[in-house]
């Protein structure tokens, strides 16, 4: 191996710092009021928001993402309120 060829491979690498782009803003999603209707307690992920949302007899009203409130009244656990 000749000398310029181990000069090149000691000199120190040029590390360039780069910034991660920005998270794209959420966009705000309406909510809608919803009213657990069992009894004990229920967890359950938004099929669309994937929200998890925690209802039990002591905190049965929650604030639901509205693009999940057709799905979980179906469950026939919950009722629309207002």
């Amino acid at each position: 191996m000749c000398c310029g060829q181990k000069r090149q491979a000691l000199q120190p690498r040029r590390i360039i710092p780069v910034m991660p782009s920005p998270a794209r803003p959420q966009t705000a999603q309406r909510r809608n009021p919803l009213v657990f209707t069992g009894t004990g307690e229920y967890l359950v992920a938004g099929p669309h928001s994937r929200e998890v949302y925690h209802f039990s007899s002591s905190r049965p009203e929650q604030w639901v993402d509205a693009r999940d409130v057709s799905t979980l009244l179906r469950t026939g656990l919950f009722q629309a309120k207002g």
